[in-house]
């Protein structure tokens, strides 16, 4: 599924198990009812990075936890967007210390998408193009960031935040 390695890791996966932080590793554990803990989207059969708005095999790495998951969570966004989550304890103290600041369908609303994508289609063709091409390009692309600079203006765009994890088992 990698596509690319930008910072030439070497590695398809990347480990986020919270091994580091005391008591949080739980891979000797019996209970596994729940699966692998799953913060960023890869353990299940349902694969869904950043909620859903980016195509997983766009991603270039994968970030996993080896820890199992220990409870079933809710993550909602001020303006009411809700996310299922399995995760360990572990997780669940990171994400509520400095990863619940973005919701990524408030980030990234559908035109946004569409638009992010046009830009960087744009920017693909840039290298491939003739001299006398680039300059539509280039006015292309300042129409792509102005509208999506118009949707953050707006409040289209948006965090989202403060995030609130809830423990639903």
């Amino acid at each position: 599924m990698k596509v690319d390695d930008p910072y030439d890791l070497h590695r398809d996966l990347l480990d986020n198990t919270p091994w580091f932080r005391p008591g949080m590793d739980n891979r000797r554990g019996t209970e596994r009812s729940l699966g692998f803990c799953n913060p960023f989207g890869y353990e299940d059969d349902n694969v869904r990075v950043l909620g859903g708005t980016r195509r997983p095999e766009d991603e270039s790495y994968q970030w996993h936890c080896r820890n199992y998951a220990q409870a079933r969570y809710v993550m909602t966004c001020a303006n009411g967007h809700k996310g299922h989550m399995t995760l360990c304890y572990g997780h669940v103290q990171q994400i509520s210390a400095r990863m619940s600041g973005l919701c990524p369908r408030c980030a990234c609303p559908p035109r946004a998408r569409e638009l992010e994508e046009k830009a960087h289609r744009i920017m693909a063709d840039w290298y491939h193009a003739y001299p006398d091409e680039r300059p539509r390009l280039a006015v292309a692309l300042e129409d792509c960031r102005r509208e999506l600079d118009e949707m953050r203006i707006r409040g289209i765009i948006s965090t989202g935040a403060p995030l609130r994890l809830t423990e639903v088992s």
